[in-house]
């Protein structure tokens, strides 16, 4: 069977998202899904009460375009199966602008997250 290009992109990203969501050790994990073109600068967690909370600063490096994106928390249980996670959430970011966000889990059973960071495809 031939594979187009657009065939092959498809079954790519189902595989690695698939990977991305069979539950990983790993601690605090980004996956990004496109193009990376808006960072992940920093993120941190930390407990409010017995809810875990986290803080993320995204940026767009690049000092003319303006970029749109979506990303989602998944939350984490103790075993790293993902329990809950939060909507997509769209915004834009214009060159060289940072935007902070701050999510917490609605779970108290929550240990760890993974934000995950969809780009549109230009």
């Amino acid at each position: 069977m031939l594979l187009t290009k657009n065939t092959f992109l498809s079954l790519a990203l189902g595989s690695l998202l698939l990977l991305g969501l069979g539950g990983c050790a790993t601690k605090n994990q980004e996956h990004f899904i496109g193009k990376e073109r808006v960072v992940l600068k920093e993120h941190k967690s930390f407990q409010e009460g017995k809810f875990l909370k986290v803080a993320a600063t995204f940026e767009n490096e690049d000092d003319t375009k303006v970029e749109g994106m979506v990303y989602q928390i998944e939350w984490l249980d103790g075993r790293g199966i993902v329990v809950d996670q939060t909507p997509w959430t769209p915004f834009t970011i214009i060159g060289r602008q940072q935007i902070h966000v701050v999510n917490m889990a609605s779970r108290p059973d929550v240990t760890d997250y993974r934000i995950v960071i969809s780009t549109p495809n230009k």
